[in-house]
């Protein structure tokens, strides 16, 4: 009897050594699973944060563009006003508004004459620049076959 009592005493404190074996190693993995976990809760607020000042600047980009377009837009209203008040000063009758639009139109004019005709004026078809003899057709003809020859 004696050995089956200690063998129930050594069961006993295996099953007791088991457990708080298992609660150190639960404890440990825990710790070390919550410190990884934090690590990721660390990254991801970072990378939340760095979002957010991304967005920041974006929003702060958009807002100086439109800024400098309305100034753009300003600036160029005031330009405008200002050749129309000097064109009225300048030009106070009628006679002088004349002379000075056919000048700007005669200027126009003259700029255009300068570039020479344009690509595209005439349609054209393409000529036909293959050397040939005077009485055969050219390549660009619809006579024209090297492969065939012409029966009547």
């Amino acid at each position: 009897m004696e050995s089956s009592e200690n063998l129930w005493i050594s069961v006993t404190a295996a099953l007791a050594i088991g457990v708080v074996i298992g609660v150190v190693v639960a404890g440990l993995a825990r710790r070390l699973s919550g410190g990884v976990g934090g690590s990721s809760q660390r990254q991801l607020e970072s990378l939340q944060l760095r979002f957010e000042e991304y967005q920041q600047e974006v929003a702060g980009h958009f807002k100086t563009t439109a800024g400098l377009v309305a100034r753009l837009n300003r600036d160029y209203q005031d330009i405008q006003q200002h050749l129309t008040q000097s064109a009225m000063e300048l030009a106070p009758d009628d006679i002088s508004r004349q002379r000075l639009l056919a000048a700007m139109q005669q200027s126009t004019t003259a700029s255009l004459e300068d570039k020479g005709p344009a690509a595209f004026d005439s349609l054209e078809p393409p000529r036909d620049y293959a050397p040939k003899s005077e009485d055969s057709p050219g390549t660009l003809s619809e006579d024209f076959s090297a492969s065939r020859k012409h029966h009547i």
